[in-house]
């Protein structure tokens, strides 16, 4: 599955474009305080509570045209765009996502980078079988934002909840702009910012249209989520500690902390994703940041997150902590000699 890269793609462009959306944006100077604390979350996460600070927006991606895909039997030359799934370019171009991991030599889809080319192979006669629509599950936007910037652009964020009895992935929002008359002005599909969303959890998501036309209403529901796979070897028992969070400047507030992990195994692709919260609950800012290497068992990492926020206070937020298992490498078993 494409999870994973999927994300990391949209993290990577969606922090840099929001932080230059939001600079744009109407400015709010509150003085630099720090922010109180609470811990109310699980061992993965930890929910703070915020006094009169600001917070920081989501890192946006830039909407970007992609290729009109042509009929033609010889083989296209794709470049890797933000926000862009496996999956998505294979429906796209009426191929099969396998087909093309078998084309590039893709062994590893969380090494695709934004700007890499890679070979659509030429459909089939026959084109490929119609997927099967998941399952729906109980996954829903629970509270959204909007922000027209200065430079016109526009920046939503939220976040969704799981209501469903397992923990579910590949969850994807769809965010429509309409105008008064209920057409569509601008949309896109979205991954959450979360790769796995454990049972009763939440995941933020945002995403920056790029100087959209009039609208009067946004709308924002999940399209998209499956039962998390065994085989993706979740690592349980990261957890955040040592967590604080305080507005650094008339723009900037700023969550530090550290990573620890408290089982046996090692944690790889480790990644911390921040949510902030207005007065009223909703999400007025949130980032994901991978963690610069991996991390043995009993030891820690620290962090450090600016976010931009696109209003004023930051009423509370939440950190959370998510990485894989490293894979074992079985040692051999020193050959014996009969006596």
């Amino acid at each position: 599955m494409t999870r994973g890269w999927q994300r990391t793609l949209l993290a990577t462009a969606f922090l840099g474009c929001l932080a230059a959306a939001v600079a744009c944006s109407s400015s709010v100077s509150p003085a630099p305080t720090p922010v109180g604390s609470r811990n109310t979350a699980s061992a993965t996460a930890v929910r703070r509570t915020a006094t009169d600070a600001p917070t920081w927006t989501p890192e946006p991606v830039t909407p970007t045209a992609t290729p009109t895909p042509t009929a033609t039997p010889t083989p296209i030359v794709y470049s890797i765009q933000a926000g862009d799934t496996l999956l998505a370019i294979a429906a796209r171009y009426n191929v099969s996502a396998s087909d093309i991991q078998e084309a590039n030599g893709i062994t590893d889809p969380t090494r695709l980078q934004i700007g890499q080319q890679i070979v659509i192979p030429a459909p089939s006669s026959g084109g490929i079988p119609n997927t099967p629509t998941p399952t729906p599950m109980p996954v829903h936007v629970v509270t959204f934002s909007q922000n027209r910037t200065a430079a016109n652009d526009v920046i939503v964020m939220g976040e969704l909840a799981n209501d469903s009895d397992r923990p579910v992935e590949e969850v994807t929002v769809l965010i429509e702009l309409r105008d008064q008359s209920g057409g569509i002005v601008a949309s896109t599909e979205t991954a959450a910012l979360r790769d796995v969303v454990e049972q009763g959890g939440r995941a933020p998501f945002g995403f920056v249209f790029t100087a959209p036309g009039a609208y009067k209403e946004v709308n924002c529901r999940v399209v998209r989520a499956v039962p998390s796979a065994p085989e993706r070897a979740v690592h349980h028992d990261l957890r955040v500690t040592e967590v604080s969070g305080r507005a650094a400047n008339d723009r900037t507030f700023v969550v530090l902390g550290k990573v620890r992990n408290d089982g046996t195994v090692t944690a790889t692709e480790i990644y911390v994703v921040a949510t902030l919260y207005g007065k009223d609950g909703t999400v007025i800012g949130v980032r994901r940041e991978p963690m610069s290497k991996d991390l043995e068992p009993d030891q820690y990492l620290p962090f450090q997150m600016s976010l931009v926020p696109i209003a004023w206070p930051v009423e509370n937020y939440t950190v959370f902590v998510e990485g894989r298992q490293a894979a074992v490498t079985a040692t051999p078993e020193a050959s014996q000699t009969p006596g």
